[in-house]
């Protein structure tokens, strides 16, 4: 009979430690815990475990730097995080350092125990990273920045032993068993319950407090789209930004639709000239010996808008980028040239999930890859991530921000 997998779960609140542990005995593995890091370390440090599950937000060390350890000294140790903090930017970390799965907290028993059995059975694979990579990754957690004792230099020793894995001290506050003229259904002392000396006949008959729904009705209506500051969804920058570097002429017929739309009787103008006097255009093969490979950036995304704002954002640190607006026109542009990186929109016309991702590997494995999508999900970020994706940018991004996640990808790439 084969021996139970074992299993150390990590967590710095040992409720939630004996809970993973109670639902994963159910079948059968042998599940140990720790309440840090330095305690799982010591603990894998004298024998061997075939699956790590760690929570990321813990005092001391936390899970990615944890699981950067974890992924060196014991490479067969498969790993799961786990984290109430669930975010895109630490999901694709944990992906790319070697984790096999993220999952935000809660979760339910039966979404824990099929991640489980998906790891230690090999249905999860890990990401292509190398090791080179993975020592790039950043992972100082930006929930927990600070040691308890550097906190306490500054704050006390009370304090700091008060705090939380939410970083604010916990403190006990005692409130009276029972608060006069207190409504169970309003759940706050009511005027009208100390007039009635009950609770209202409206608020008995549709369980729901008559005073909390009337002032949801008078709610102020969320803010709608606003064309003089935002463009859209798909759409990263707002006007200022975006006429900072195309010039008012472009923004003057930028519109909501993130199109640009050139009155018919300018272009008619425009088209005239150039019938009158047609452009010589160089030959591809010329383009492309002109730029350096090292330079060369595709943008994938079928808003034209988008495009042309992240080009001329990126032709001011002197990238050569080019666009494509469709899959047929990316694949078809990843034959004809050696990009270094390629920025991928998730929602391309005619494109399921990931499959575009996966053609641009396929096609030129050595491309580095940036997700950029204003339909960001946990989900997407981590598949992405196991799809060899080296970054993961939520619209809207500022100009500052597509130029970091580039440098950093060229940086990769080098």
């Amino acid at each position: 009979m084969e021996a139970p997998a074992k299993i150390i779960v990590v967590d710095d609140e040992k409720r939630i430690c004996h809970n993973v542990a109670k639902i994963l005995s159910k079948n059968q593995y042998e599940v140990t815990h720790a309440v840090s890091a330095q305690e799982a370390l010591e603990k894998m440090a004298k024998e061997s475990f075939s699956l790590l599950i760690s929570d990321i937000v813990m005092p001391g060390q936390n899970g990615l730097e944890l699981l950067k350890i974890v992924k060196k000294e014991w490479p067969l140790t498969k790993a799961i995080m786990m984290t109430a903090y669930a975010a895109t930017d630490t999901a694709i970390k944990a992906i790319r350092l070697g984790a096999l799965d993220y999952i935000p907290k809660p979760f339910t028993p039966d979404e824990l125990r099929s991640t489980v059995e998906q790891a230690l059975t090999g249905n999860l694979v890990e990401a292509p990273t190398t090791e080179a990579q993975k020592e790039t990754i950043d992972v100082i957690d930006i929930d927990m920045p600070f040691e308890t004792d550097e906190v306490s230099k500054y704050t006390g020793e009370d304090y700091a032993a008060r705090l939380g894995r939410s970083d604010m001290p916990i403190v006990e506050v005692k409130m009276p068993e029972t608060l006069e003229n207190y409504c169970e259904v309003g759940t706050m002392v009511c005027d009208i319950f100390k007039k009635l000396g009950t609770t209202c006949k409206a608020g008995v008959k549709t369980a729901e407090c008559p005073q909390k729904k009337a002032k949801k009705g008078k709610a102020k209506k969320a803010k709608g789209f606003d064309s003089k500051t935002l463009i859209g969804i798909d759409q990263p920058f707002n006007y200022e930004e975006v006429a900072a570097i195309t010039g008012p002429e472009y923004i003057h017929n930028l519109h909501h639709e993130d199109l640009v739309v050139t009155p018919y009787e300018v272009l008619k103008k425009e088209m005239a000239q150039r019938m009158a006097t047609p452009a010589e255009r160089a030959p591809a093969d010329q383009d492309l010996m002109k730029e350096p490979a090292y330079k060369n950036i595709l943008v994938v995304d079928d808003e034209v808008a988008v495009n042309n704002n992240i080009r001329k954002i990126l032709m001011k640190n002197d990238y050569h980028v080019d666009q494509a607006v469709t899959k047929a026109e990316a694949l078809e542009k990843i034959e004809a040239r050696p990009y270094k990186l390629v920025l991928l929109d998730l929602k391309i016309p005619g494109v399921k999930g990931l499959e575009l991702l996966q053609a641009i590997r396929d096609k030129n494995p050595e491309a580095k890859v940036i997700i950029i999508t204003g339909y960001a999900s946990i989900e997407t970020a981590v598949e992405s991530a196991r799809q060899g994706a080296v970054d993961y940018l939520p619209k809207p991004f500022t100009p500052d921000e597509i130029r970091t996640v580039t440098e950093n990808a060229f940086r990769l790439a080098a």
